[in-house]
């Protein structure tokens, strides 16, 4: 019994050491695990974007602008403070202290200074301040709209304001930075420069020069081509939901659809990250920046099957009508493949769905839509005629589009005929271009000739041929004569880009008795009779020269370069001189005067309707250098409010915004319809 009891006894201890060590063990192990835990690093809390869904139409879906927001489409406002020089005593008034400050710091970097009295120029051994005061220069104001995806290198119009003058007459702008956003001078923030602006101002073509009070507002101006990109501006693709993948198959989509052309350094499209892409506009479309933006957004990012998309597209065009637009832009970005599926809709009874499929057959180069677009742009009742006569002008190397504009010169609705010469002389240009190119080529053993090279040639000299008939000379490096020997008798001018004058009609000469005065009879043109030759007399107010000739050229050609010629001892021919602007005014005044027998219209300004367009609102956006950076809202002024601080006889001289489209005896505020064409007139 004992034994039993002791057995039992071991037994219990046995069990209570086991136990006692389990509890220990687990304890320990407790003790580890939360010593491990304690150890860990915190989890970060998983932050998962939401997914981002456009509300688009079903046929969109799966084209880049449905699955991704592309920036950088608006015009880039840019602004600056200049100095202007070569004025006729109408400046030099006082400049509101930040102006000054600002010009006097730029004056300084640029090595203008009482230490600098080298040569014999009147810059020479002058203070800055000295500079501002003399009333033969001005402080200005000027701005331009840059367009999107600008190259470096590119040129634009600039807008030019005065602070301090009454009058810009005769001005040329020094070399200016342009920063995006509003003028900045000293000591405010500053924007990054992404171009540069210089040369002459042009002034409104109807002023007389010298004159005060004929209404005309001489303190702001323009100069034409005189705005310079220096830092290009980015078009993005940014995904609304980031992906490597679908990075890769949008980039392949926009490189297979617009292929790098030769001359061209980088492709079209390049991937930065899994939600950034960068464009870079292709040259073809530089004069077309809104059509390329608008096929960028509608390209099908599948292109496995571009056949079965076709069919879908063209069948949409049917049956959604109000899509037809957008169904075009599709069509047209599939490329050749398409064209199969277009045809068949180019003799639709409906409207739409002809109108879409003949916009996406003219773009890709498809001669069958000619005939279609030629009924069009001959059918005086349709309101689609300039469209008609656009679209078919990009069809390369027909008769039948070259003869049929030359028609077109004959018409009686002049945003016909306008739209005919702008498209005439774009093919010549083109023409000329190529066979530019392939001369430069064969005369240079076969290297390659630059495309600016080639461009710059091109456009100084289109000599006239039989099929076109249309011609251009460069007059005094100062704007291009066009001669259009076609239809009514007309003078059109343009005043923007390059400025042109074109002249329609066979043998445009002076009338004859002839008596023509321009600005107060200080440009006179006389002839008594059908036998006597034309004299004229000129008096410059501003050098306070005299001018006879006894016998001028009767041709209206010849006239026109013996006014912008500047007689040199390298060319001592007789001239008179004149800007660009002073031609316009004198052709004006002497069509005014039945001295020709031509009608005179002007081109639409563009110009202030971009900047105003480009402001948008009370504020602008300071683009990011990057699409993660923040955009800073700054305040923008509105290019028709006076400046501010300027002189208060700048003030009192304004009376009128310049708009030289149509002279006026007022000129209302600019809106929306300034933008567009003049309403179509019935034709007879």
């Amino acid at each position: 019994m004992p034994h039993r009891q002791n057995a039992l006894f071991s037994r219990l201890i046995t069990h209570a050491l086991i136990l006692s060590a389990l509890l220990i063990a687990t304890s320990l192990f407790t003790g580890c695990q939360r010593w491990r835990d304690r150890n860990k690093p915190i989890p970060k809390p998983t932050i998962t974007a939401p997914r981002i869904s456009n509300d688009i139409p079903t046929p969109l879906r799966g084209t880049i602008g449905a699955e991704a927001v592309i920036t950088g489409t608006e015009r880039t406002l840019v602004s600056g403070i200049g100095f202007v020089v070569g004025l006729n005593g109408t400046g030099g008034l006082t400049i509101p202290e930040q102006y000054a400050a600002h010009l006097e710091r730029q004056m300084g970097l640029n090595g203008i200074g009482i230490g600098n009295d080298q040569g014999n120029n009147a810059v020479s051994g002058r203070t800055p301040s000295e500079l501002m005061r003399d009333p033969n220069t001005a402080a200005v104001i000027v701005q331009a709209a840059i367009p999107p995806g600008a190259r470096e290198g590119e040129s634009f119009d600039l807008y030019v304001r005065a602070i301090n003058a009454t009058s810009l007459e005769g001005g040329r702008l020094w070399s200016t930075e342009l920063r995006i956003g509003p003028p900045s001078a000293f000591g405010d923030p500053q924007a990054r420069i992404i171009g540069d602006a210089k040369g002459p101002i042009f002034l409104n073509p109807f002023a007389e020069p010298g004159g005060q009070y004929d209404g005309v507002t001489r303190d702001i101006g323009r100069i034409l081509d005189g705005g310079v990109v220096t830092f290009p501006t980015k078009v993005e693709i940014i995904l609304n939901n980031p992906s490597h993948q679908r990075a890769r198959q949008i980039v392949s989509a926009i490189n297979t659809a617009f292929p790098m052309p030769p001359g061209e350094r980088e492709p079209t499209a390049r991937g930065k990250d899994e939600s950034l892409i960068l464009v870079q506009i292709p040259s073809k479309y530089l004069d077309d920046r809104a059509h390329f933006l608008d096929l960028l957004s509608h390209i099908t990012i599948d292109q496995s099957y571009p056949e079965i998309y076709s069919r879908k597209y063209a069948q949409t065009l049917i049956s959604q009508p109000y899509l037809a637009g957008d169904m075009s832009l599709c069509l047209e970005a599939l490329g050749d493949r398409a064209l199969p599926f277009i045809s068949d809709l180019y003799d639709h009874p409906e409207a739409g769905p002809r109108l879409g499929a003949l916009r996406a057959g003219a773009a890709l180069g498809d001669a069958r839509v000619v005939q279609h677009l030629r009924s069009i742009a001959l059918d005086t009742e349709s309101k689609f005629r300039t469209d008609a006569i656009a679209l078919m002008s990009q069809i390369d190397n027909s008769i039948l589009v070259d003869t049929t504009l030359r028609n077109l010169l004959d018409s009686s609705q002049l945003t016909v005929r306008v739209e005919a010469y702008e498209q005439l002389m774009d093919r010549a240009l083109r023409a000329r271009r190529k066979r530019l190119a392939q001369v430069l080529a064969s005369n240079n053993d076969g290297l390659l000739v630059s495309s600016s090279q080639v461009e710059a040639l091109s456009r100084a000299y289109v000599p006239p041929d039989r099929l076109r008939g249309v011609s251009r000379v460069l007059v005094e490096d100062s704007f291009f004569l066009d001669i259009i020997p076609y239809g009514e008798p007309l003078i059109y001018i343009t005043q923007q880009n390059e400025p042109r004058i074109a002249l329609f009609g066979e043998q445009l000469n002076l009338t004859k008795p002839l008596l023509a005065s321009a600005w107060s009879d200080r440009l006179m043109l006389i002839a008594e009779d059908y036998s006597s030759p034309v004299r004229l007399y000129y008096r410059d107010d501003q050098t306070r020269t005299t001018s006879t000739m006894n016998e001028v050229p009767e041709s209206l050609p010849e006239l026109i370069e013996l006014m912008a010629h500047a007689p040199t001892p390298e060319d001592p021919r007789p001239g008179l001189g004149f800007s660009y602007a002073q031609v316009v005014g004198a052709l004006y005044q002497i069509s005014e005067d039945k001295g020709v027998n031509a009608s005179f219209t002007t081109e639409q300004d563009r110009l202030l309707a971009e900047l105003l367009g480009a402001v948008r609102s009370e504020e602008i956006a300071i683009r990011p250098e990057s699409a993660q950076s923040d955009e800073v809202l700054v305040p923008i002024d509105d290019p028709t409010n006076p400046v501010v601080g300027e002189n208060e006889a700048v003030r009192r001289e304004r009376r009128t915004l310049l708009v030289p489209v149509v002279r006026t005896d007022a000129i209302d505020e600019p809106s929306e319809s300034s933008q567009s064409d003049e309403p179509p007139a019935r034709e007879e």
